[in-house]
């Protein structure tokens, strides 16, 4: 688990992201009682849709995501951070066409990132997202720099103090977050423009 874990780092491309998730569901199949590697297969599949271009692809990948969530969810219920990719999964199925599907998938991906909040404050992961989301927002809708800086500032306050339960337990958005956080002070400083 650990191994494939770590090969998460270097995946780039939709089918790296696919072949691992297909490597989760095989260790999930032999170890039918953890939901963990559920969680990682979801997540790398939310990955492939992610990082595929066509978006007509982008939602079979999110239709299995959500299967190997809800398992998970079954096996572990209420968990923060399974309500956390729940959330990314709405939002990444908005982003296919936000215009069409922001009314379902935009309130959708909030609730269950407000739900994973109230399951576990200190996760970072859920401010993150929202933060990310609302950066790339209009500000004629709400979203946009000046609104999503508070948000991702917030979560990076939680990455800080955020210590996962174990070795295997979901650690990841912290060193994006803050390479994130930089690359915008840094279009601060060039633009002069505040923070």
């Amino acid at each position: 688990m650990s191994k494939t874990m770590m090969m998460m780092d270097s995946a780039r491309t939709n089918v790296d992201f696919v072949n691992l998730s297909n490597a989760f569901e095989r260790i999930a199949k032999a170890e039918k009682s953890k939901w963990i590697p559920y969680y990682y297969a979801a997540e790398c599949q939310i990955m492939a849709s992610f990082m595929d271009s066509v978006n007509g692809k982008k939602d079979s990948y999110l239709d299995k995501a959500d299967i190997y969530l809800t398992i998970a969810d079954s096996l572990q219920p209420n968990d923060s951070e399974i309500y956390t990719l729940k959330g990314f999964s709405a939002q990444m199925r908005m982003v296919v066409n936000p215009m069409q599907r922001w009314q379902k998938y935009g309130e959708l991906s909030n609730s269950l990132f407000e739900k994973a909040k109230e399951l576990n404050p200190d996760n970072p992961r859920p401010d993150y997202l929202v933060g990310q989301a609302l950066l790339y927002t209009p500000e004629a809708f709400g979203g946009g720099k000046k609104n999503a800086l508070p948000v991702l500032k917030q979560s990076q306050e939680k990455y800080k103090k955020f210590k996962p339960e174990t070795s295997i337990s979901p650690n990841w958005g912290g060193s994006i977050l803050n390479n994130l956080l930089k690359s915008l002070e840094e279009d601060s400083t060039k633009t002069g423009t505040s923070k």
